[in-house]
């Protein structure tokens, strides 16, 4: 009995810990200007929210989905786009999606990539986890410009 109520007074007595979702755009731009990051907080073409973000040259975009009447979202989707004069060959694409785990490459009707990557935000994540994530991405996208030369 003492060993639940003394659990039971620890979980009371802790401090809530503050997460971030996608419900709250202008908080995540908040957390990428913070880290430094060149953000501009907009909306995509059917309503949702989109934050721009530029880094070291590359401008990237994080899109909001899942939303219900444009607010209220619940994932996100860090993307780059590369038009590339030759288009990239599927098989390098897959090669790609094969060796790495993290970001995806999608090709668009003129074979140009996209550096695409999920993140689940739903019932939030704390503010280190979702910081560490886009700086995940913009990883990525060093080692995916490396992969195709850029």
């Amino acid at each position: 009995m003492k060993t639940t109520l003394f659990a039971l007074a620890a979980l009371t007595a802790s401090p809530a810990i503050a997460n971030v979702d996608a419900s709250n755009p202008a908080r995540l731009y908040d957390l990428l200007r913070s880290e430094g990051y060149a953000v501009e907080l907009g909306r995509d073409s059917v309503g949702d929210p989109k934050i721009t973000a530029k880094f070291e040259g590359r401008t990237f975009a994080v899109f909001f989905y899942d939303c219900t009447d444009n607010v209220a979202c619940r994932t996100i989707q860090l993307q780059v786009a590369y038009d590339m004069s030759d288009g990239m060959a599927l098989v390098k694409a897959n090669e790609w999606n094969r060796k790495k785990r993290y970001a995806t490459v999608y090709l668009d009707d003129e074979m140009d990539p996209f550096l695409q990557m999920d993140v689940n935000l739903d019932y939030g994540v704390s503010d280190e986890n979702f910081v560490d994530n886009f700086k995940m991405f913009t990883r990525l996208i060093g080692d995916f410009e490396d992969f195709i030369d850029w």
